[in-house]
């Protein structure tokens, strides 16, 4: 069960409440109004007459429940309430992934860039929320895990006096109560009455209390602004007070009597006279106020959406006057059917105590919810490098990093500077190298190591190191222009391509510097084949007296198990695998010599037989196409003398017998018996049959 209370400018109302399926239940309220003014425009000026008030309320409920009340859950409310809108983006295409700390630096930038639109010293930093993300000019509702090249992250931020903070804690002190849950007043209302699953809907929020009418507008899934009119229901009771001659409290009793169905009252003015007022009467008095308050709330309204919104939330016992809330619609151009008058009766809640009903039950109701559901903000005391820190901030708890905002701390004071970045034209486009961050200052929690997200409860001692600057980064030719990673088998080599640096080839991993200009053409298989194959063995001879140096062996590449010819192109950064074939060097493999062939029909099969018309002579020996070539080999090659045709001995080639097996034979050529020696012609039919020895 928590404590709740709303400390308005008029009253003062106290609940006690659980949360019990999804629904806020009431258990008790009290409501109590201030003896005299001591609150002003929805700020404390009294702390010693509100403390009283305060007390009375929480008395009353102790007693009532049988309990003891020291934690209470408030709301201040938007009367010095400043907000800014902080913008930061940078590009991230070196990050891999987007974490946590990357989404904390750059939400912590644009909360920077907001401080310092505030520029001023005596405000609290109460926290900020996320309006937007996007990544590469998409919007996203989450950026954690993703990848691109540019993110941007849009926050609103706000801020409060140290004396509204510290007024509200004097109060609650003097009556023994510590602060758990503090928000602010606009926030507490469209908490309880705008669930996110309506903020997708464009919907102005208007809580009217006697102080101040505070703003809150809801677009696209989120809340984008808060604001404020220093006008409400006050100024109604000011101008009844000014016409009628009353007190501010006869005023105030006028003033709600309009809400009766009774046509004329009788009160006495401050001069002891009985008067009589009708209730045209009254309602004349007030108009030029409720149009100068519906003006300016309009008008705020409309400066903080840029339009009008879809639909119109009025809250507030300030609201109740008769024709304010036309009169709001009038001014807004909205339809009667998209404003309304909030009744708290018909929020989600559980009321044990039968009173709940109106418009102004429903910020007491907020605070509840935000202490309820842990979405208002805690108001704690920490220690910074052994000083205390008072702070107010967001979600139910406090971060590190909001800690460290209201401290005065600095983007470079936690993260430090990143090294310089350099510049370089690569292939006539310029590209960044960019330089290294720094190691973030080490940040502890009660001795243990901590991160700029985790939590702090009241207490705690924080310790602020100092963050660790980097070398320079240095960056060098293997960062542009990865190597070929050759794969040999038993070793892995870089091959470089060659690449002009500022004009000169180099062929190994230079270090660069900002301006160098890189220029590198595209890889191909024969430019790496032929650098492979220098390496090879040779073998030196002469052929028809004509000197031949030759490798020995073949340099085959593969890019998984695909073999790649020499027109195919290579990418920086891939791996080949080498295959190295060495073999002898055979006279077939320098000259290809002349062929002659014909096409039979052998035994019943059409076979093509071909003879080499020239015949090898090496070092003064005859030899075969298949001889090894030696270095110093002196090789020959001439035409046989029958000029290399083809005659019937050359069938053997196509036969698989052993001639000194043979015992006899037959040799038909068309039909007719033949000799070995006669010439064959394409299209002879022969027929060869013989008889093998032991058989």
């Amino acid at each position: 069960m928590i404590f709740a209370l709303d400390v308005g400018t008029r009253k003062i109302a106290g609940i006690l409440a659980t949360f019990e399926n999804e629904k806020i239940v009431v258990h008790d309220i009290v409501i109590k109004e201030h003896e005299h003014r001591a609150m002003l425009d929805g700020q404390i000026h009294d702390v010693e007459k509100v403390a009283r008030v305060v007390k009375k309320v929480k008395e009353e409920l102790e007693e009532r429940n049988n309990l003891t009340l020291d934690k209470v859950a408030v709301a201040l409310a938007g009367r010095f309430l400043t907000t800014a809108i902080g913008n930061y983006e940078e590009d991230i295409s070196h990050v891999s992934e987007i974490d946590e700390e990357l989404i904390t630096r750059l939400e912590l930038s644009a909360v920077d860039d907001a401080v310092q639109k505030i520029g001023t010293e005596n405000m609290y930093c109460v926290g900020y929320s996320v309006i937007s993300y996007e990544l590469d000019g998409n919007w996203l509702k989450k950026i954690k895990g993703l990848k691109g090249k540019n993110a941007k992250v849009e926050v609103v931020t706000a801020f409060l006096p140290v004396q509204v903070v510290d007024a509200m804690v004097s109060v609650l002190r003097k009556v023994n109560l510590t602060m758990t849950h503090m928000t602010l007043e606009p926030i507490a209302a469209i908490n309880v009455t705008v669930p996110e699953d309506l903020r997708i809907l464009n919907i102005a929020l208007v809580d009217v209390g006697a102080g101040t009418s505070d703003i809150a507008i809801s677009k696209e899934g989120t809340i984008i602004a808060y604001g404020m009119v220093p006008l409400a229901g006050d100024e109604i009771t000011d101008s009844i007070t000014k016409t009628l001659l009353v007190d501010f409290i006869t005023a105030e009793n006028l003033k709600r009597w309009l809400n009766k169905n009774e046509e004329k009252i009788v009160f006495r003015n401050i001069l002891d006279k009985e008067k009589e007022v009708t209730r045209e009467e009254l309602l004349k008095i007030i108009a030029p106020v409720l149009e100068n308050i519906t003006t300016k709330i309009s008008e705020e309204i409309l400066t903080l959406n840029g339009e009008k919104p879809q639909v119109v939330m009025v809250v507030g016992g300030g609201a109740k006057v008769p024709g304010f809330v036309e009169k709001l619609a009038e001014k807004l151009d909205v339809e009667m059917d998209n404003i309304s008058l909030k009744n708290a009766k018909n929020l989600s809640i559980v009321d044990n105590t039968g009173i709940i009903f109106g418009s102004e039950f429903v910020t007491p109701l907020g605070i509840a919810y935000t202490a309820l559901t842990r979405s208002g903000t805690i108001f704690e005391q920490v220690f910074v490098n052994d000083e205390p820190v008072q702070l107010v901030g967001f979600s139910g708890g406090h971060t590190l990093s909001e800690v460290l905002l209201q401290c005065g701390y600095s983007m470079s004071d936690l993260l430090g500077k990143p090294t310089e970045s350099i510049v370089l034209e690569v292939n006539g486009k310029m590209k960044i190298l960019k330089g290294e961050l720094p190691k973030p200052a080490p940040i502890y929690i009660n001795g243990k190591r901590a991160t700029l997200r985790d939590k702090v409860k009241h207490g705690d001692r924080i310790v602020i190191g100092q963050p660790s600057q980097r070398n320079e980064k240095v960056y060098a030719l293997y960062d542009i222009v990865q190597p070929i990673v050759l794969d040999f088998g038993d070793k892995k080599e870089n091959y470089l391509p060659p690449v002009i640096l500022n004009g000169d080839v180099v062929r190994e991993n230079s270090v660069l510097k900002d301006g160098d200009k890189i220029e590198y053409n595209p890889v191909f298989v024969k430019n790496i084949r032929e650098e492979l194959e220098e390496n090879l063995g040779t073998v030196e001879f002469f052929y028809n007296d004509i000197y031949f140096e030759k490798k020995v062996g073949k340099v085959r590449i593969l890019k998984g198990d695909l073999e790649l010819s020499d027109k195919n192109q290579v990418n920086p950064g891939d791996v080949l695998k080498v295959v190295i074939d060495v073999k002898p060097l055979k006279i077939k493999d320098i000259t290809e010599g002349e062929t002659k062939r014909v096409k039979v029909i052998l035994n019943g099969r059409e076979e093509v037989i071909e003879k080499d018309t020239l015949l090898y002579e090496v070092n003064g020996v005859l030899v075969s196409k298949e001889y090894e070539i030696k270095n110093g080999d002196k090789i020959y090659s001439t035409y046989s003398e029958d000029g290399g045709g083809i005659i019937l001995a050359d069938i053997f080639s196509k036969l698989n017998v052993n001639l000194k097996n043979i015992k006899t034979y037959k040799l038909l050529k068309n039909g007719k018996d033949a000799y070995f020696t006669e010439p064959l012609s394409d299209g002879d039919e022969i027929i060869f049959t013989y008889e093998l020895r032991g058989e």
